[in-house]
């Protein structure tokens, strides 16, 4: 079987596949919301900050705050490309008919970037039409889609999005199991993530600064935090 016919077989499992278009709705339905919520709350207390926190108000990352729940499912997508076979024993009948499993791994990964990187582009460019325009009716500061930090949020967020896809598809082979592919993708993803400040000295700062999910969630930021990664 060459590479092509893998793709199509990989892109028939993936489209057939219930959890693809639940995952999918669900991304989109909970960025869409959280950023109407998180931008009209933040434009509503704008009057109230301080000097300061004005000054370092980020109506870029304010928009786009759903890619930290967005992350995970897609990072799920990528794991059931794999354990979905697993679970069902399918995977035997792949690799007795494609018997390079190099082949059927690179075809999963570029058909999972295939689906992963529109449906990331789409849930920025959503959360960010809805964001700004809840901070627009609120009165605060809010970008246009023809500032450039507003294309680099939207394409570099669907960037990162298809990169988590492919690091939950990575977790679910060496894995092979849904359930512990989603509780590690929750555990490098957010948990490691909310306990950073409380780490001792300076592995705190480093996994502040280099722990991935964080430097790659910089991309959607507009504001430089001197602590962090410049985006």
């Amino acid at each position: 079987m060459t590479f092509w016919h893998c793709l199509h077989a990989e892109w028939i499992k993936i489209r057939t596949m219930r959890s693809t278009l639940y995952v999918i709705l669900g991304t989109l339905a909970f960025c869409i919301g959280l950023a109407a919520l998180n931008a009209s709350s933040a434009g509503n207390e704008f009057a109230d900050l301080s000097p300061a926190d004005q000054a370092s108000f980020d109506p870029l990352a304010t928009s786009l705050r759903g890619y930290l729940l967005a992350q995970i499912a897609l990072g799920l997508l990528g794991g059931l490309v794999i354990t979905s076979e697993y679970g069902a024993r399918t995977i035997v009948p792949t690799l007795i008919a494609v018997p390079h499993r190099a082949r059927v791994l690179v075809s999963k990964a570029v058909v999972l970037v295939g689906v992963a990187l529109p449906v990331g582009i789409a849930v920025s460019l959503a959360g960010f039409l809805v964001g700004q325009a809840s901070l627009s009716g609120a009165g605060a500061p809010h970008l246009a889609l023809s500032d450039g930090v507003a294309l680099r949020g939207i394409v570099g967020g669907g960037l990162y999005l298809a990169l988590a896809g492919l690091f939950g598809l990575a977790l679910g082979t060496v894995i092979r199991s849904t359930t512990a592919t989603v509780t590690t993708l929750f555990g490098v993803m957010l948990i490691v993530q909310a306990f950073a400040p409380a780490l001792p000295g300076g592995l705190g700062d480093w996994v502040s600064k280099y722990w991935p999910p964080i430097a790659g969630g910089q991309i959607i930021t507009s504001y430089q935090d001197p602590d962090l990664l410049s985006p």
